[in-house]
């Protein structure tokens, strides 16, 4: 792949991870800059697989959605492109580069001239993403493991206020026999909001190289296509993840002018108190929203809730919805791919969102609606 005539490869920094405990002190070891920031920041694995021309994965789709949570946060996002390499020589012959500053087009090395290519196709990425929103700060790195989850994970404790991206179909939600896929390890072990994302096919498909048929050469991924998202659902409950799902869908709305409709769903016989309940934790999704959102709130009774939330995602280019809390077959709108599962609605896209704070987040803004209604009973009236 050439570069474009805009592409920076200085942009896209080269970070080597540590050698293991075993292999002793390492007098070239050099991490690379610490990626540090006082704005959040909003992570997101590029592996190999989510550049190759035949995933089928759309990503200026992938992109929209990591710049829209950026932008409602006033942060950044981080292109983390992640490179294995297969043991510690091959790790030390890439660090040895990276700290000579010798050029990383070294003909004699594989792992090296495979480093060069990743920062060529990282650095296109960041030119489609800075398109898409360029009030957003878009930065990139490649970094050099042996494990892509230790990989990101060392990334992620690198900072306070971050938030991580991960997207279905791309090896990331792979496992070895019995072990579980980075997707999981990272939901459970991460202290940091974790979004999973499961694109649709209306979103697009092509990833990196959109090849042109009638002039039979490749185009760039900057001439791809994104279909719009004009609704996007949010089915809420009392989970701890609710109030991170909405927050998601206001900045997906805010960045595409979408509408939003929230979903809660009851059983027909449910009691007085439960409906009340219920009003309050849609009018609570309602507040998080905002006012610059469209909004619907929907209280439908029905006996299954899941079959109720898969009839209306239907009718969505965008769902957002809190991570179950149990095994429940709504894992199946994330964790299985959309081609894989309930067929019907395989075009819209799903965000999985999970909190790391849990409950903090809705107390917060629990105690915010609650100090802004105690503000304006003190106002003196006209």
């Amino acid at each position: 792949m050439t570069p474009s005539d805009d592409t920076d490869l200085s942009d896209v920094r080269v970070a080597v991870s540590r050698p293991s405990s075993s292999s002793g002190t390492d007098p070239y070891l050099r991490d690379g800059p610490r990626i540090q920031t006082p704005d959040p920041i909003v992570v997101v694995p590029v592996t190999d697989e989510l550049l190759d021309t035949h995933t089928g994965l759309n990503v200026r789709r992938f992109l929209q959605t990591a710049v829209a949570i950026a932008a409602d946060n006033d942060g950044r996002v981080l292109l983390l492109g992640i490179e294995t390499v297969p043991n510690e020589a091959a790790l030390e012959t890439v660090r040895r580069s990276v700290n000579t500053e010798q050029p990383i087009d070294d003909e004699t090395t594989t792992a090296v001239k495979t480093v060069r290519e990743r920062q060529t196709q990282l650095a296109e990425v960041a030119n489609v993403a800075r398109g898409l929103s360029p009030g957003v700060r878009i930065s990139a790195a490649v970094r050099i493991v042996l494990d892509v989850t230790e990989g990101i994970m060392d990334v992620l404790g690198e900072e306070d206020e971050t938030a991580v991206l991960l997207l279905r179909g791309t090896g990331l939600d792979e496992g070895w026999l019995l072990q579980r896929s980075t997707i999981e390890r990272i939901l459970a072990d991460a202290e940091c909001d974790v979004f999973v994302e499961n694109l649709g096919v209306r979103g697009g498909e092509n990833a990196l190289y959109v090849p042109d048929v009638a002039e039979h050469t490749v185009a760039s991924l900057a001439e791809s296509d994104v279909g719009t998202i004009d609704s996007i659902l949010v089915p809420v409950g009392a989970g701890p993840h609710a109030a991170l799902a909405t927050e998601a869908a206001r900045a997906i709305a805010r960045y595409t002018d979408a509408s939003v409709t929230v979903l809660h769903v009851i059983s027909p016989d449910a009691s007085v108190e439960v409906r009340a309940e219920s009003e309050d934790l849609l009018e609570f999704a309602d507040y998080v929203l905002g006012s610059r959102v469209r909004t619907e709130t929907v209280l439908r009774e029905a006996s299954n809730t899941t079959d109720t939330i898969v009839q209306e995602a239907k009718k969505h280019d965008f769902v957002a919805i809190g991570a179950p809390e149990k095994k429940s077959r709504l894992e199946q709108l994330v964790f299985q791919s959309a081609r894989e599962t309930i067929s019907d609605l395989s075009e819209a896209t799903i965000l999985m969102a999970h909190d790391s704070d849990q409950t903090m987040r809705s107390l917060y803004y629990r105690w915010k609606r609650g100090i802004e209604a105690i503000d304006n009973e003190n106002e003196p009236n006209n």
